[in-house]
């Protein structure tokens, strides 16, 4: 987006809720206009068994929800003129009368239980709606040495004549600043788990030896507190956020991709808490575990004291990440 407004392109952002309010925030003037449209809820539960079961109802109300978005951004497009969409992850995120982009790092949609046939058919779906976008844009590396796993790669569906490998792609960049953060811990995801994984971690924060900062990702509010000697910021901007990344030793947080892009990036070690129930985080913990990238520990199991010790013994990602050479690629796709 970024790149967009630099080279003079005007852009329309369409999204909802706090990710909304914090593209408002970041590009503010620079955006043409904001439109808010609902995105679809993420599949979460507290066991394997609840989610499997959830996910039976959900998947139909699921594609109902894409059909119904792509009306609603079909009906933004008859009302402007685009020269192209590019869709972060949104099904619905397509125009037919223009190139229409897809990014995602999920050409598989894994399941609790792994079921391979469930997961196959999740790259019928993905082929399917594939259909509607000129290419698809994956932020990892084709080969093996990469950070999503299964989640992009060894398909058996999917058309990798369609799939454009481009690297990392994060808004921040790795500076030479002094590390005087022991421990950044950073609270994000949806609601009641956002504010379950808050009160256990400040809860044991105090435990920690040396310097704690908390970020709470809460866009409503730019408040910045000190509990108990730990400084605690309600909300950061991206600049804010990637100088304290830049001066933390340890970061704690979700197994979100668009973290593991950004600690790729930075090149800092990690300990990973996946949302209870979110499969693709849950997953991703366990591969870098795997690799011995990071560490990732259950939410209910976690001891700050003895698992940051663990991912302190983790590489980290070791390999060279240039956003800028990922986002040159970006734009050969997009404007070959």
């Amino acid at each position: 987006m970024r790149r967009l407004i630099d080279e003079g392109h005007e852009l329309t952002l369409v999204s909802q809720g706090r990710s909304l309010e914090v593209l408002r925030r970041e590009l503010g003037e620079q955006v043409e206009e904001f439109i808010e449209v609902a995105d679809f809820p993420i599949l979460s539960g507290s066991s394997p068994a609840e989610v499997m079961g959830r996910a039976m109802v959900y998947w139909p109300s699921f594609v109902k929800n894409i059909v119904e978005g792509h009306q609603k951004i079909k009906k933004i497009g008859e009302k402007s003129s685009f020269d192209l969409t590019i869709s972060d992850g949104r099904y619905d995120g397509f125009l037919s009368d223009v190139p229409s982009f897809f990014i995602s790092h999920q050409m598989r949609i894994m399941n609790p239980l792994r079921f391979g046939l469930m997961e196959k058919g999740s790259e019928v779906f993905n082929e399917y709606f594939f259909q509607f976008f000129s290419g698809v844009i994956v932020p990892d590396f084709g080969d093996e040495d990469n950070l999503s796993g299964d989640l992009g790669h060894n398909l058996v569906r999917i058309d990798k004549s369609k799939l454009h490998y481009v690297g990392v792609l994060s808004d921040f960049s790795s500076r030479r600043l002094k590390k005087e953060i022991d421990y950044l811990i950073s609270v994000t995801g949806p609601e009641p788990m956002r504010s379950v994984l808050e009160n256990k971690l400040l809860s044991q924060a105090g435990e920690l030896k040396g310097t704690v900062a908390v970020t709470l990702g809460k866009s409503e509010s730019v408040e910045v507190a000190e509990q108990e000697g730990i400084k605690v910021y309600s909300f950061l901007s991206a600049k804010q956020r990637e100088e304290l990344l830049n001066r933390s030793k340890m970061v704690i947080s979700r197994s979100g991709y668009s973290t593991i892009l950004d600690l790729a990036v930075i090149g800092s070690k990690a300990l990973f808490l996946p949302t209870p129930g979110q499969v693709e985080q849950e997953y991703l913990g366990q591969y870098h575990n795997s690799r011995g990238t990071f560490y990732s520990v259950a939410q209910d199991e976690v001891d700050l004291c003895s698992d940051v010790d663990l991912a302190k013994k983790c590489s980290g990602i070791k390999r060279r990440c240039d956003v800028k050479a990922s986002v040159d690629r970006v734009f050969d796709v997009i404007f070959s």
